[in-house]
Parts: structure tokens; C-alpha cells; sequence
């Protein structure tokens, strides 16, 4: 019993060791960048996110950094991975949003169905662990009124407050839904940024198929299908190809 108190403790230890090791590395991260040693500052978040860390303001700082050093798409991608753990943040889509005017090109996407359109943004509204702590918090408040529901006589306010418990059942299984669907929305790949100054879609992963169209750094792209080094994308207005792996960076 011993030696397991003695290993959880030491597990505890360097947990905050490592921790208290990433708090400092990010915050002389966060001074080379002051410093405008942009090179230097990108190379240190980097290294964090190395090491297992992972956080919007992480990836908004390494953002920011890589903006500086004229990165398009290294900008552009630590945004978009910002942006799914904090969907919401108005500086991180602010910051997004001047990055992709970088973008050479400009392609509109196909119009969706109004629904489907606004359940994409309702869903996407809040990160998966805001989806989470709606969803619990409402079940435990819906369990409290049940008890409060038995324990009352009034049948006005048990009717009421039955009323309630029901309505924060429904909305928390909603809440549950949304944390499901954008977790998997956070950790799916198939969103990806273009990361070539100019490719050539091919129309088959092959070097020597028909070149379908050009496309340029910073594109973000949804990926489709890979084979052997090649990754089948499709744009915004549903054209669709191929392109080497290396081009792209998963999202």
C-alpha cells in the first residue's frame, strides 16, 4: 500500500514538474515574441505542443508569431486549430480572418441548406468541453428539481418546476449531442490547409494524370480519400482531385 502512495506521489510530482516546466517555456515564448524574435518565439510554442500541450491560446500565439514571419499557411493552420478548441474566441476568428485575406485564392463555397447550415453553427458554437459542462450541469440542476419536486406539496410549483426538470433533460441530451459531434469535429482529419506555394490538383494519384486546376498556399481544403502519398480533396465549390500528402497539413 505503501510503494502506491509513494508512486502516485511521485507521478503527482513530475506532472507539476512538467507543468510548471511548460508554464515557464510558454511564457519566455510569449517574451521572445514581444521582443519580435518571431523565429524564436514560433520554434518555442512549437516545441510545446511537441511535448503534448495543447490550448487556443497556444496555437493563437504560434498563430500570431507565424503571421509575422509572412507564413500564410502556418498562420492559418495554428488558427484553425485554435479556432476548434475555442470556437467562439473573437480574436482568434478576427486574426483568422486577416490571415485568409492572404489567400490568392478566392473560391465560394456551395450554398447549404439553411438548416443544416444554422445546426453546423449551432453545434460548432462552443468547444466540446463547454458541450460537456452545459450537459452535466444541467442534469445535476434537473436531478435537484426532481428532489425538490417530491418534496413539495403545492401542486402549481411541482407542476412547474416538473415542467423545468424536463426541459433541462432535453437540452442537456442536446448539450451531450454537440459535445459528441464537435469532439469529433476537433479531432476528425478531414479539414486540411494547403501548405505549396502552387500545386497542381491531378485527376488521379498518379504524377502523370491530367492536371484539373492550380491551387495555392494557405487553401483550407477538406480531405476525402488517401492513397499511398496522396490525399483527395475537395474545395468549397465541390471541385475535387488529388494531391501529394506533403502538400497539405491536416487541421
Amino acid at each position: 500500500m505503501r510503494r502506491w502512495i509513494i508512486g502516485i506521489l511521485v507521478v503527482c510530482a513530475i506532472g507539476s514538474a512538467r507543468s510548471q516546466e511548460a508554464g515557464l517555456l510558454f511564457s519566455e515564448a510569449n517574451q521572445l515574441y514581444r521582443n519580435a524574435e518571431y523565429d524564436k518565439a514560433a520554434a518555442a510554442y512549437e516545441q510545446l505542443i511537441k511535448n503534448g500541450y495543447e490550448s487556443p491560446s497556444l496555437y493563437y500565439n504560434l498563430g500570431n508569431a507565424r503571421f509575422k514571419l509572412k507564413d500564410v499557411p502556418g498562420s492559418i493552420l495554428s488558427y484553425e486549430r485554435a479556432k476548434r478548441l475555442a470556437p467562439r474566441d473573437e480574436d482568434i476568428l478576427y486574426n483568422l480572418s486577416l490571415a485568409n485575406l492572404r489567400v490568392i485564392d478566392k473560391i465560394d463555397p456551395i450554398p447549404e441548406f439553411f438548416f443544416t447550415q444554422w445546426w453546423k453553427d449551432f453545434i460548432r458554437s462552443c468547444s466540446s468541453s463547454t458541450w460537456a459542462l452545459i450537459a452535466v450541469s444541467g442534469l445535476w440542476i434537473a436531478v435537484l428539481l426532481a428532489a425538490v419536486v417530491m418534496v413539495l406539496r403545492t401542486p402549481s410549483i411541482r407542476k412547474v418546476l416538473a415542467l423545468a426538470a424536463i426541459l433541462l433533460v432535453v437540452g442537456s441530451a442536446v448539450a451531450f449531442t454537440g459535445m459528441n459531434l464537435q469532439s469529433r469535429y476537433e479531432h476528425s482529419e478531414e479539414l486540411a490547409i494547403i501548405f505549396t506555394p502552387s500545386i497542381s490538383v491531378k485527376s488521379s494519384p498518379d504524377l502523370k494524370s491530367t492536371d484539373l486546376f492550380v491551387l495555392h498556399e494557405g487553401l483550407k481544403v477538406e480531405v476525402l480519400d488517401s492513397y499511398a502519398n496522396w490525399k483527395k480533396i475537395r474545395l468549397p465549390d465541390g471541385k475535387v482531385g488529388w494531391v501529394q500528402a506533403q502538400s497539405v497539413e491536416i487541421i
